[in-house]
């Protein structure tokens, strides 16, 4: 064959191969794409959730007034920065009937899209199915300015199923005076020791009391018997008591005479307490001590080795199984705890934050930051728990919950009713 011949076949190939190119350098230069209308379409960077569908988010809490208003400022913000979400919020209390409501509605598929759930819910909610995993919100600069000991009782099954919100710990408080009368120069760690300062506290001030429990407040309770326990913790399971717990409700039986009913919020009488050397120690939770006035708790000694289950007093944010606008509550989510929100939410409720930088100043925050919360809580935040110091995968624990905090609040209202008390926990565990 004479080379003209290969000519024809040549320019073929050239022309075939253009043809094949022409789609490729259509998209060298995505800033370059026009749309039908003329408009440059901008392509979103890369990682960045970009959504600009309408959608409807639901979202159920069940919180105090001002916290719920700080919620509502919050969400407000949130709208104008995101006009085409539109986020309805429901203020679902007393918190002792949302648990069943929620719950119900899980069940029939008929969840709001978001719930703000009390921590010790966010494993038993997972393991029945109701929720979905939160691992993508957590990446990067948010993963890594987390708590650990509050993420670690929000994981099952290798998932994360909440994202944390707030937390406002119990911490058991002593009087500084009473502790040195009574010959420690520090907080009892032992049942024993604490039974000894006791006795020498009613010896040398007979109308003061050893401890003050409120009424019907179960958390108080726990945190309390399980500040002396050892490792064996009993909030994982609830129920049955074992005998060490029953030993310790039945010699608080015996000091009824001796324990005082002070509400948690009731402040001044607290003070006056304290104050007068009539209170030997409290559990409280920690917005409630800086209530306190300042040159009293400069007084007291607030035990920080034996904080046990920071987590309990606490919620996170969930996203239901049924939801279908699972990317815009993601972003809600994220919004709601990134560090300025988290910042507000703590300056007007007292709520400890759960964003480890918010524990020193912090230069992104500018002028926000009007208050820091005591640095030595990051700490004890961010300490990794024991499994049995974490909540309970048991789908039943809020119910066992439930149970046990409505007979102490049978048993306590009127008046301390310690062993009918027991007597009823140990009669419903079929011992």
């Amino acid at each position: 064959m004479t080379p003209r011949k290969y000519v024809p076949l040549f320019v073929g190939m050239l022309l075939l191969a253009a043809l094949l190119l022409i789609p490729f350098s259509r998209n060298t230069n995505t800033e370059n794409i026009s749309n039908p209308d003329g408009k440059l379409n901008v392509q979103p960077a890369i990682g960045k959730l970009v959504i600009d569908q309408p959608s409807d988010i639901y979202v159920n809490v069940s919180l105090p007034g001002s916290q719920f208003e700080t919620l509502q400022k919050l969400n407000q913000q949130f709208m104008i920065k995101y006009p085409h979400i539109q986020v309805k919020l429901s203020n679902d209390s007393p918190k002792s009937k949302s648990y069943e409501m929620w719950e119900t509605q899980s069940q029939q598929g008929e969840a709001s899209d978001i719930m703000l759930l009390d921590n010790g819910w966010v494993k038993p909610f997972a393991v029945r199915g109701f929720l979905k995993p939160m691992d993508s919100i957590m990446t990067g600069d948010i993963l890594s300015d987390q708590m650990a000991g509050l993420l670690d009782s929000l994981k099952w099954n290798g998932y994360l199923w909440g994202v944390p919100r707030d937390v406002n710990p119990y911490v058991v408080v002593w009087s500084g005076a009473l502790l040195e009368e009574a010959g420690l120069k520090e907080a009892p760690s032992e049942w024993a020791s604490f039974q000894q300062a006791a006795e020498k506290v009613i010896e040398l001030h007979p109308q003061a009391s050893i401890i003050n429990w409120s009424a019907g407040d179960l958390e108080q309770q726990l945190v309390w018997l399980d500040t002396f326990h050892k490792g064996l913790a009993q909030v994982r399971k609830v129920m049955p008591l074992d005998e060490y717990q029953l030993s310790q409700l039945d010699w608080m039986h015996l000091m009824m005479p001796h324990i005082s009913s002070i509400a948690v919020d009731a402040i001044s009488q607290l003070n006056e307490a304290f104050q007068g050397n009539k209170l030997f120690a409290a559990i409280i939770p920690w917005t409630e001590f800086e209530r306190l006035n300042e040159n009293l708790q400069s007084k007291l000694v607030v035990d920080r080795d034996q904080i046990v289950y920071p987590w309990l007093n606490g919620h996170s944010f969930v996203i239901s199984s049924n939801s279908n606008v699972e990317e815009e509550a993601m972003l809600w989510i994220q919004e709601m705890t990134d560090v300025s929100s988290q910042q507000l939410m703590y300056t007007e409720t007292g709520a400890l934050p759960t964003r480890a930088s918010i524990y020193s100043y912090n230069s992104m925050l500018s002028g926000e930051q009007e208050k820091i919360p005591p640095p030595w809580w990051e700490k004890v935040l961010n300490s990794k728990r024991a499994d049995t110091e974490l909540p309970s995968p048991d789908p039943q624990w809020p119910r066992k919950w439930g149970y046990r905090e409505n007979m102490w609040r049978l048993y306590s209202e009127d008046a301390f009713q310690i062993d009918a008390y027991a007597a009823s926990l140990t009669a419903a565990s079929g011992e």
